[in-house]
C-alpha cells in the first residue's frame, strides 16, 4: 500500500475515533443524568413498599407534612381565651344539693383544731339517667255502620301495638341511636351497649336496624324535599367516595350547598347519578374535581367550576419533579392561579374597572402559559397543559360571580363522616340499608347546617301520623 493511501486511512480512523469519543462523552453525560433521576425514584419506591407492609399504613400521616407543618405546643401569648366551668348563678347555688363534711380533730396527731374557716366547693356532674316509662291509655269502639273498630291515639304515640309487642323503645332513644349510627359512625353493637350502660335500656342490634329502616321510610318525603332544595341552589358541590353494599362495590355520593346536604349510594360512578339527583334542568353551577364523569356529553351545557385546590395540589407535586418542564409549568401556573384566588377575595369593595383589568391580565397570562406548554416534549407537562386547556372555561368563573367558591372543600368535608363510618362500620350489607343510611345521614347533616335540633326533628318524624314535618318549617322554627 502506498504512503498516501496509508495517510488517508489513518486520517479517516482518527476522525472516526474522535467521533466515537464525542459520542461516548454524550452517552456518559446522559447516563449520569438518568442515574441522578432514577436515584430519588428508587428511594420513593422503597418507601412505598415499606408503607404497604406496615400495619397502620392506611392511617399514618405523611412524615414530610408532619415535619414541615408541625406547630409548637401550647397557645401563643394573647391568643384565645382561658376557658373554665362557669361560676354558678345565685339561683343555681340555691338549688344545689348540699353535702357537708366535718373535721373533729387533726387527722395526723389527733389534737384539737383552732382558727376554723368555712370553704365552699361546687361540682357539676351528670345525674344518673333513669328512662321515663310512659303508659298510653286508649279506648276503642265498634262502628256498626263502618263495620270497623276505631281506637283513640295520643299525639305522642309512635305505635299502637299491644300484647307481646306492647312494650317498645320510645322515639327519642331511637332518634339518638340513629344519629349515633349515621352521623357519628358508631356500630349497632356499640350503640346497643351504650344504651344499656348509660340508660339501662336493652336494645338489640336487630331492633336498632329495624328501627332505622322504619325511620328512613317515614323520612322519605323529607329526603325528597332535600333533593328539590339542592336542585335550586346556585352552586352545588359534588364528590364521591368508594363504598360497599355487601360484597359489591358501590359509591357514596354527596351533593351539598350552603345549607343542604344530600347523600346517595349507588352502584354506578357515572354521570347518570348526577342527572338523577340534580335533574335534567339544573340551572346552578356544578363544582367538582377533575373526574371524567363530570365531563359527559349530557353535562356539557351545565355551568361548572373546577376545584382549584385539586389543581394546585397536582401542580405542587409536579414542582418537586426533576424535570425542568415540570417545574416551569408548575411554578408559572401555581403563581397565576394563586393570584386569581387573591384577586377574588378583593372583589367586594374593589373598583370595577381596575378589577376587570387585573382579571383580564390573569386570563392572558393563563392562556399564554397553556399555549407555551401544550407542545412540550415532556408527556406529563403536556398532559397537564391539555387537561387545563380542556377545562379552561371552568377554571376562573369565581373571579366574576359573587358567592362562587373556587374549591370543592364543602363536598370533601361532607364526606368525612361517611369515611369514618366506612372504616368503623364497614359500609352496608343490603341495598335497603344503604338507602336508609343515605336518607338519615342527609337529614342529620342538613339539620346541623340549619341549626335544627336533630333529635327533636327525628322525634317529630316518628310521631307523625300523616305527613312528616318539613325541613322548611323546622328551619323557620329554629330561626325563631
Amino acid at each position: 500500500m502506498k504512503r498516501w493511501e496509508l495517510e488517508s486511512a489513518y486520517a479517516r480512523e482518527r476522525e472516526r475515533n474522535a467521533e466515537l469519543t464525542r459520542r461516548i462523552g454524550e452517552l456518559e453525560a446522559e447516563l449520569a443524568a438518568l442515574r441522578a433521576e432514577v436515584g430519588p425514584l428508587k428511594e420513593m419506591v422503597a418507601e412505598l413498599q415499606k408503607l404497604a407492609y406496615r400495619q397502620a399504613g392506611r392511617f399514618r400521616r405523611d412524615p414530610d407534612r408532619l415535619a414541615k407543618g408541625k406547630k409548637p405546643s401550647g397557645r401563643r401569648a394573647g391568643e384565645g381565651e382561658w376557658s373554665r366551668p362557669a361560676e354558678p348563678t345565685e339561683e343555681q347555688k340555691a338549688k344545689a344539693v348540699d353535702k357537708a363534711s366535718d373535721l373533729a380533730a387533726c387527722p395526723d396527731c389527733r389534737d384539737p383544731l383552732t382558727d376554723w374557716q368555712d370553704h365552699v366547693h361546687y361540682e357539676w356532674d351528670i345525674p344518673p339517667v333513669v328512662p321515663v316509662l310512659t303508659s298510653f291509655k286508649s279506648r276503642s269502639g265498634y262502628c256498626a255502620r263502618c263495620k270497623r273498630r276505631h281506637r283513640s291515639r295520643h299525639l305522642d304515640q309512635i305505635s299502637e301495638a299491644t300484647g307481646a309487642a306492647g312494650v317498645i323503645v320510645g322515639p327519642r332513644a331511637k332518634a339518638l341511636a340513629s344519629d349515633m349510627k349515621h352521623y357519628f359512625g358508631v356500630s349497632y353493637g356499640k350503640i346497643s351497649a351504650f344504651l344499656e350502660t348509660v340508660y339501662g335500656m336493652q336494645f338489640g342490634r336487630g331492633g336498632l336496624y329495624r328501627a332505622d329502616m322504619r325511620l328512613a321510610t317515614r323520612a322519605g318525603p323529607v329526603y325528597g324535599e332535600l333533593i328539590e332544595l339542592v336542585r335550586r341552589l346556585a352552586q352545588v358541590h359534588v364528590d364521591e367516595t368508594g363504598w360497599r353494599i355487601g360484597t359489591l362495590s358501590a359509591w357514596l355520593w354527596v351533593f351539598c350547598g350552603s345549607d343542604v346536604t344530600v347523600y346517595t349510594i349507588k352502584r354506578s360512578r357515572g354521570h347518570q347519578v348526577v342527572l338523577e339527583i340534580l335533574g335534567q334542568q339544573f340551572q346552578g353551577r356544578l363544582t367538582t374535581d377533575g373526574l371524567l364523569t363530570y365531563e359527559a356529553a349530557a353535562l356539557d351545557a351545565w355551568l361548572k367550576q373546577k376545584c382549584m385546590a385539586h389543581i394546585l395540589r397536582r401542580l405542587k407535586e409536579m414542582s418537586a419533579s426533576a424535570q425542568a418542564t415540570h417545574r416551569a409549568l408548575a411554578t408559572g401556573m401555581s403563581a397565576v392561579l394563586r393570584e386569581a384566588l387573591a384577586l377574588a377575595r378583593t372583589r367586594t369593595g374593589a373598583d370595577d374597572r381596575s378589577y376587570a383589568e387585573a382579571a383580564a391580565a390573569i386570563e392572558a397570562r393563563l392562556d399564554a402559559l397553556l399555549v407555551e406548554h401544550l407542545s412540550d416534549a415532556d408527556d406529563d407537562a403536556a398532559r397537564m397543559a391539555r387537561h387545563l386547556t380542556k377545562h379552561r372555561a371552568a377554571l376562573l368563573p369565581f373571579l366574576y360571580h359573587d358567592g362562587i367558591e373556587p374549591t370543592n372543600n364543602s363536598a370533601e368535608q361532607a364526606l368525612r363522616p361517611a369515611v369514618i363510618t366506612r372504616k368503623v362500620g364497614g359500609c352496608n350489607r343490603t341495598v335497603e340499608g344503604a338507602h336508609a343510611h343515605a336518607v338519615l345521614a342527609s337529614l342529620g347533616a342538613t339539620c346541623r347546617s340549619r341549626g335544627i335540633p336533630v333529635l327533636d326533628f327525628l322525634v317529630q318524624i316518628l310521631r307523625a301520623t300523616t305527613a312528616p314535618p318539613t325541613i322548611a318549617a323546622a328551619t323557620l322554627t329554629a330561626a325563631d
